[in-house]
């Protein structure tokens, strides 16, 4: 059977899946974004296609009475403000994929708001997981590893994302553009890293107990003019062209987890990758270089799709859906 998608956040990724999706043969029925220059313009000719004859509304209820499986969403990472957009469409009885970080384990987090969101999708006999880049380039293949293992001590995850693969959300996260002052501001007060509850989904499908988490960040300071795109502005020298984010993750079980993650305006010559290393018997290293990691958020958000409607109601993690495999076309 068919699937009928509304696409809900009309930026950079979104704008990805939507080409992605009409390819697996999925129908697009609806898509929302804010206020501004992109409503009543056409969804296709805004993601780079022909005309799709489906216009970008800022009316939320209105392209949420019309029938869909499911919303695709792509705007804020953090759950708070997240929270009224997800509740609107499964109220609707629509199922729900976000590329929202902290949507991929937000138990620990927002206990309240992501017991609510389990309590509405249930109700409506609906589902909402996150998904992205983290579903199987963090969360699966960090899992997958740890199958090799008798034992282990540490696990090391580390990446370099290029901010100019996600759009202004994204820079603002990595505080590019900013000044010093600025940042250690703002510092004082960190939210908790994008990255955070990707060690909640690890620890989950490794049946471990995070007891608690350090974070701490590091500007990195561009000292030539450096091109932002996400932000289509040249970065001045002197002004942080993103940060470094480090996390340690402690466990009741004594496996000690760190996150050392690199999210920056990258240069021509650097390359984005994700490293993972496992400590104890036997350790060993993997690799994956080559990524584009706007288009592979957008194509693991795309290819989760079929999984999540066909999932329990409620709000399922990452870690409890099937492993991400391609298939030529998407239905149900």
């Amino acid at each position: 059977m068919g699937i009928r998608a509304i696409v809900y956040g009309v930026g950079r990724v979104n704008c990805i899946a939507t080409r992605l999706m009409i390819e697996k043969g999925i129908e697009i029925v609806g898509a929302v974004n804010r206020s501004g220059t992109k409503i009543g313009k056409d969804l296709g000719e805004l993601s780079g296609m022909s005309q799709l004859g489906v216009s970008v509304s800022d009316d939320p209820a209105h392209i949420l009475s019309t029938p869909a499986d499911i919303a695709v969403i792509a705007i804020y990472d953090d759950l708070q403000r997240m929270f009224p957009i997800y509740k609107q469409c499964l109220e609707a009885g629509v199922n729900v994929v976000t590329v929202g970080a902290h949507a991929s384990y937000p138990w620990r987090l927002e206990p309240t708001l992501s017991q609510q969101l389990d309590d509405i999708a249930r109700t409506h006999g609906v589902t909402i997981s996150g998904s992205g880049n983290q579903d199987f380039f963090i969360v699966h293949l960090g899992a997958l590893m740890s199958g090799v293992c008798h034992r282990i001590d540490r696990i090391v995850h580390r990446s370099l994302t290029d901010v100019n693969n996600f759009g202004s959300e994204t820079a603002g996260i990595a505080y590019v553009g900013q000044s010093v002052d600025c940042f250690q501001t703002k510092a004082n007060n960190q939210t908790p890293s994008v990255y955070t509850t990707f060690w909640d989904n690890i620890a989950a499908a490794l049946e471990l107990t995070v007891v608690d988490v350090v974070q701490t960040v590091e500007p990195i300071v561009t000292t030539t003019p450096r091109i932002c795109r996400s932000l289509n502005r040249t970065i001045k020298p002197g002004f942080l062209i993103g940060i470094r984010q480090r996390l340690e993750v402690f466990t009741k079980e004594n496996v000690r987890m760190t996150g050392e993650n690199s999210l920056w305006v990258c240069d021509t010559e650097e390359e984005e990758y994700k490293d993972w290393e496992i400590m104890g018997e036997p350790s060993f290293k993997i690799r994956v270089t080559g990524l584009a990691t706007g288009f592979t958020t957008a194509s693991q958000c795309v290819n989760r799709i079929p999984h999540i409607i066909k999932a329990p109601p409620g709000y399922i993690t990452i870690d409890k859906l099937p492993k991400l495999t391609y298939r030529q076309r998407l239905t149900i």
